[in-house]
């Protein structure tokens, strides 16, 4: 809401809105399992598809939308609108949050400037990326944008290059937000984001056959995408894996007709294949097949729904085992969408004269998307008619024989399909009444929000009014005008008035007449005497017509002529006949003496009797379409061409008055209306939308309560008095009961009370008890604990020592060991400062070389600075000279003009002072371009001055390379040291592993033992499912023969039920025939004692009866034992059968157990090969593990040598790759370890193979040689 003033007299909020807004095709989305989210003019709407409840918030992007996308699991819904600045062609994208705080805008930025049209859209499944595919100058981008912080991630241009005709869509991976899918024209790829651009990837799948519109991801692997000529095509990696046409009995072959692009940017219809609406469409031409493309696809849970042309909406079901799909279900919109509500008093009759006339308005009804809620528990289709359908029935199978679709049910009311014209409220009931272009009319109840009646006419409806008692209408239709009574099934036509074409029809605020426009005339008629009373010659074409409050005048208003009209005299009280034209509606106050006239200019005008006090013109250039006036206040209500509702505060003054202004609708508002009850407004537009307003009124003396339809009599009032003193004895009576009860209840409780006491003090006397003795255990418990505590602190003394002695002796072995590594040592001391010698004999040459080449370098460049500073010097000379010789001449050239042109001295002044401006300018940008010259040319030496500078610094770091070279040598007498630590811990591992060589041979010969008798039991089981085999092979073919046999028993069972059938129509009618017989009998023998009437009435039987004896007697013998016969063999007939399906399925039942134990040797296998992998994987654990481990222990041991850079580390492994003793034992150690540890795993995975076959060891054997194989690795 917009305020251009003070606080506003009535205040509105939007209560219910019913409608769709029409021209978004994608704009139906479930924002959880039972809300759908959709627009509705400038608002969405949060619909409950369980509680029918609505939830409402306004969005100024709406008056420019182009497309809207939604994410369901962040409750996000982002807008793209375009062109808000009229400045500027921009395109602005915002999303509104709608969980936390409904309607609130999290973000805001801007997409773009430049003249783009938006192809598709897509939220990534963790709503952290938003793509965005957009075509312009017959190029494609996508974008990439972190929509959180605003800021555009990566984008690529797809052209023509790279094989991209016409694109259609794109979407996100479902688990991988950095991989996108696009589709087109011939045309699938994959794109990749990575490090901040998206890559490409290449495809070799031909698809020149594929026109693709649509697709949805069916897994992380496939997804299922349709082509503009009726096909389905199942997609894995970019090839198309199954193909699925959809359009049944294809009787020719599809051709597709190229798609061309055009830049024409232009204002138009969505575009079909990416679902999106763009108010500047680059004119695509998608030409296709009519009602063959597949322009929606839903994921569903083992199949999917695809829309077909618009027309169908067929559910597919997956195939087990196979990536097939078959249609199992097909939905269609109904004929009529009154066939498809679920009111039960909607009325679908059309007036009888006209039932075999053509249907209007269900031509072009298709279905543009379907939606489906997160769990499947709704799936709902949004079609062109602005309507929004459930798909019903969906645990009900369809037979395979029906062919018959299912139709859609409307899960809201039926919103209208196109522009509203007539409008009308009740005031004694709340009832509202609308009808529009759509040929119905629609009777609504505002407090339970649904519609009571509806009816769909085959002629256009202009106009309609309602009775204020809410019992009659009067419709007013291309050929007549009609007055109707509002019954409960529907609407009863009392008097039809030839009158064409009537554009409105108006009830007097009494209901006593109403009036009806017929071009320049306007007719007053009586719904009670079925007449005509007046008629008023206008002299205009008529527009708008009001009754005055105490219906005693009538205001009529044309293009540009307004008169009031009294109704007695028949005469005018008050024409006007301004310049202007009052295309904007009219309405009077409540004492009809101040007429509100609003025009096209934008002006609202107040008339008092005639004369013009006060006028205000509407914000931002918006017209006025209609008037509407609030009788409490006298605040004016204006509806506006661009949908806007503003209301203003009266009177008009000359100063600037209050105005309020209301986003509602997107379209022109055709009527308003107002509940006489002051606390709702009703507004209808073009675009079919009906929005209900709760207004909160100042200074308002409006009552709540409904106007009396019927008088009380005085018997009623004497039956409620004796009812109200009969409730008043109850309540009395009832409370003394109450009474009584508490005091029962309040005995009762003082005894429990005391009871739970007592009991409270015992337990509390017995837990004391309980915590003394605690306390006594406690105190025994802790000295035992601290006997215990000194004997073991003695034997870890005494353990402490004998360790001691043993490392003495330790270091005794490795001091002699260390001699040998000294010698060693001073060896490679030795050739280090050979080698050390020989490299700074190179450095130094090398210095040598540098220096005198830069020495070089720097007087070169020193020549090139004296001769540039000389060229800068003439330069500025020359221009200086120049300058002056300008200066003359222009000196001269302004005497010259003075004395020729002495009258136009002012103007030659002027011109003088500007060009003066130009020549100081030219000479200050000359000078400031050889100023910038020079100082390239200065940074230029400065360059070389820097290079010379670095090579001084790098004489200098070789110097420092030559003393790090020194300190290495001093490093590698501390690395002696450390190999003297390394020789003890391998000898420490050495004996480790002479342990283990010990434990595994007793693990060798226990896996010998068990891998023996295990063999045997493999080679039976194998040749056991030899014979299997060969059996199943046999119940194959028994099987393929018991099918031909099942299809001969069905047929024979078809048979034998048309026998049945038979059987039970003839048996029918010998029943029939005998009761007509006992009838005839009873009628024509009530009295036996008339011998004569006996001998009429035997006679009379016989001659109907009997037919001239050419018909069987049904009494006969042969006829009865006939039928006995018959029904005898049936019953053998059903019997065999029954026999032949018992064994049928007794064979079925064996070959069952057999195939089901074959699955179970197919599962054992399955379960083998995969504890094979598992043990696998432990061994590449526990190798990976190890190797941690020993990164860990070099790691540690470079931090004890103060080794932190990459060359000290590489010298320090060079340096203990010098001493050939320790990794020559090094070597031989390793390959121990891994012969040893191949062999265990070489023995593990034949003895997982050998318990594949046999049923596994105990638990507890399993549980025990797990452990010791895990320990036995730990060693390693």
């Amino acid at each position: 809401m917009t305020t251009l003033n003070a606080a506003s007299p009535v205040h509105l909020q939007i209560q219910t809105i019913f409608g769709v807004r029409s021209q978004l095709d994608s704009s139906l989305f479930f924002s959880d399992e039972h809300t759908v989210i959709y627009p509705a003019g400038n608002q969405f709407i949060l619909a409950n598809v369980e509680t029918k409840g609505q939830r409402i918030f306004r969005c100024s992007e709406l008056e420019h939308i182009d497309c809207i996308i939604v994410h369901s699991n962040a409750a996000i819904v982002a807008v793209v609108a375009s062109g808000m600045n009229a400045d500027k062609q921009n395109t602005i994208i915002s999303f509104y949050d709608l969980h936390t705080t409904l309607g609130k805008r999290k973000r805001m930025f801007e997409l773009r400037d430049g003249p783009m049209t938006i192809t598709s859209m897509a939220f990534s499944h963790d709503a952290k990326y938003l793509a965005i595919l957009e075509c312009g100058n017959r190029e494609y981008t996508l974008s990439l944008w972190l929509w959180q912080k605003s800021r555009l991630a990566a984008s690529v241009k797809l052209s023509q290059v790279e094989g991209v005709t016409v694109l259609s869509q794109v979407l996100f991976h479902p688990n991988d937000n950095n991989l996108l899918s696009i589709i087109g024209r011939r045309y699938c790829r994959f794109i990749r984001h990575l490090d901040g651009n998206l890559r490409i990837q290449s495809s070799s799948a031909k698809l020149d056959q594929y026109d693709f519109i649509s697709h949805a991801w069916y897994d992380s692997s496939r997804f299922i995408a349709g082509t503009s000529n009726g096909h389905v095509c199942v997609l894995f990696n970019g090839d198309v894996q199954t193909e699925i046409d959809v359009i049944e009995n294809r009787d020719r072959p599809i051709t597709t007709i190229p798609r061309t692009i055009s830049t024409n940017s232009s204002l138009g219809k969505s575009i079909g294949r990416s679902g999106f609406n763009t108010s500047q469409q680059e004119n695509l031409d998608t030409s296709r097949v009519t009602g063959e493309e597949v322009t929606s696809i839903s994921i569903v849970n083992k199949g999917f729904f695809c829309l077909i042309g618009g027309k169908r909406l067929c559910l597919f079901s997956k195939i087990a085992d196979s990536w097939d799909f078959a249609k199992t279900r097909e939905y269609i919109v109904p004929s009529s969408e009154i066939g498809a509500a679920r009111s039960s008093t909607i009325s679908s009759s059309i007036q009888s004269q006209n039932s075999n006339d053509k249907q209007p308005l269900n031509n072009n009804h298709s279905m543009w998307k379907v939606v489906v809620s997160p769990k499947e528990e709704h799936v709902l289709v949004l079609t062109s008619k602005q309507q929004i359908y459930s798909v019903s029935d969906m645990t009900r199978d369809q037979s395979a024989e029906s062919i018959e679709p299912f139709p859609l049910e409307l899960i809201f009311n039926a919103f209208h399909q196109s522009s509203i014209r007539g409008l009308d409220i009740a005031v004694q009931k709340p009832f509202f009444i609308s009808s529009g272009d759509d040929h119905t009319i629609r009777l609504w109840n505002y407090e339970t929000n649904t519609i009571e009646q509806m009816k769909l006419y085959n002629e256009p409806v202009y106009a309609i009014t309602m009775h204020p008692s809410g019992h009659q209408i009067v419709v007013a239709f291309a050929s007549k005008v009609a007055l109707m009574n509002v019954l409960i099934d529907g609407f009863a036509t009392v008097k039809e008035y030839p009158i064409h074409a009537a554009h409105q029809v108006k009830f007097s605020n009494g209901g006593h007449l109403f009036a009806v426009i017929d071009a320049n005339i306007i007719q007053i008629i009586s719904p009670v005497y079925l007449k005509v009373i007046h008629r008023f010659n206008h002299g205009q074409t008529v527009r708008q017509i009001l009754w005055t409050k105490n219906d005693l005048a009538l205001y009529s208003q044309s293009s540009n002529y307004f008169v009031t009209w009294n109704l007695q005299n028949q005469k005018k009280i008050f024409e006007l006949k301004p310049s202007y034209r009052l295309d904007g509606g009219f309405v009077a106050d409540r004492e009809d003496k101040i007429v509100y006239l609003a025009s096209d200019d934008g002006l609202i005008r107040a008339f008092n009797y005639g004369q013009l006090n006060h006028e205000v013109k509407l914000p931002q250039d918006d017209k006025p379409s209609c008037l509407q006036i609030f009788p409490s206040n006298e605040a004016l209500i204006c509806g506006t061409q661009r949908g806007s509702i503003y209301i203003i505060k009266t009177p008009l003054t000359k100063a600037s008055t209050s105005i309020f202004h209301y986003l509602a609708h997107s379209a022109k508002i055709t009527q308003i209306v107002v509940a006489f009850h002051e606390a709702l407004i009703i507004s209808s537009c073009e675009d079919g939308i009906l929005m209900l307003w709760e207004t909160h009124v100042k200074s308002s003396t409006k009552s709540e309560d409904w106007t009396p339809v019927v008088l009380h009599n005085k018997a009623r009032f004497i039956h409620l008095s004796q009812t109200i003193e009969a409730l008043q004895n109850e309540e009395q009576e009832l409370k003394r009961n109450q009474e009584y009860r508490l005091h029962q209840i309040e005995t009762t409780y003082v005894a429990d009370l005391q009871r739970r006491t007592d009991m409270s003090l015992n337990e509390r006397q017995h837990h004391e008890n309980i915590i003394e003795r605690q306390l006594i255990e406690k105190e025994k418990e802790q000295r035992d604990f601290e006997a215990k505590y000194a004997d073991l602190k003695e034997k870890f003394e005494n353990e402490r020592q004998r360790i001691e002695e043993e490392d003495r002796e330790n270091i005794g072995r490795e001091l002699q060991k260390e001699g040998d590594l000294i010698r060693l040592a001073q060896k490679i001391m030795e050739d280090n400062e050979s080698r050390l010698k020989a490299t700074m004999e190179a450095s130094e040459n090398e210095i040598r070389d540098i220096a005198e080449y830069f020495t070089g370098k720097i007087r070169e460049t020193e020549n090139e600075l004296v001769a540039l500073r000389k060229k800068s010097r003439l330069a500025i000379d020359s221009n200086e000279i120049e300058k002056k010789n300008l200066e003359a001449d222009v000196d001269d050239e302004q005497l010259k003009i003075k004395l020729e042109f002495e009258n136009e001295r002012r103007r030659l002044i002027e011109t003088n002072a500007k060009l003066q401006k130009e020549f100081k300018e030219t000479h200050e940008y000359q000078v400031h371009i050889l100023n910038l010259k020079q100082a390239e040319q200065e940074t230029s030496a400065q360059t070389v001055k820097k290079r010379i500078q670095d090579n001084v610094l790098r004489v200098q770091g070789m110097s420092e390379e030559i003393s790090s070279l020194k300190n290495e040598i001093n490093e590698r007498k501390q690395t002696i040291n450390e190999k003297l630590d390394r020789i003890s811990d391998l000898e420490l591992k050495n004996q480790e592993l002479e342990k283990f060589q010990y434990v595994l041979n007793y693990k060798i010969e226990e896996l010998t033992r068990l891998i023996q008798p295990r063999e045997q039991e493999i080679e039976r089981m194998r040749n056991q499912l030899l014979e299997m085999a060969s059996e199943r092979e046999k119940k194959e073919t028994e099987l393929s023969r018991n099918r031909f046999h099942n299809v001969e028993q069905k047929r024979t069972l078809h048979a034998v039920n048309t026998q049945v059938e038979y059987e039970h129509q003839k048996r029918k009618e010998y029943d029939n025939a005998l009761r007509r017989i006992k009838n005839d009998i009873l009628a024509h023998f009530a009295d036996v004692s008339d011998p004569k009437s006996v001998k009429n009435a035997v006679a009379h039987l016989y001659e109907k009866h009997v037919q001239n004896d050419n018909v069987k007697s049904i009494y006969t013998t042969a006829d009865i034992s006939g039928a006995v016969s018959e029904e005898i063999q049936a019953q053998d007939r059903q019997r065999l059968f029954l026999e032949r399906t018992t064994s049928d399925l007794k064979r079925k039942l064996n070959s069952d157990l057999h195939a089901t134990k074959a699955n179970r040797m197919r599962i054992m296998n399955e379960n083998a090969l995969l504890l094979q992998e598992l043990n696998n994987l432990r061994q590449e654990l526990k190798v990976v593990r190890g190797r941690i481990q020993d990164y860990e222990v070099a790691k540690k041991t470079f931090g004890e040598r103060s080794v932190h850079s990459i060359d000290a580390l590489v010298q320090t492994l060079n340096a203990d790759a010098g001493n050939y003793v320790v990794r020559h034992r090094d070597s031989e150690l390793i390959k121990e370890v891994q012969k040893n540890q191949q062999e265990i795993l070489h023995l593990r995975q034949h003895l997982s193979r050998v318990q594949a076959g046999y049923s596994p060891l105990s638990t507890n054997t399993n549980v025990n040689d797990d452990t010791a194989n895990i320990s036995i690795l730990k060693l390693v």
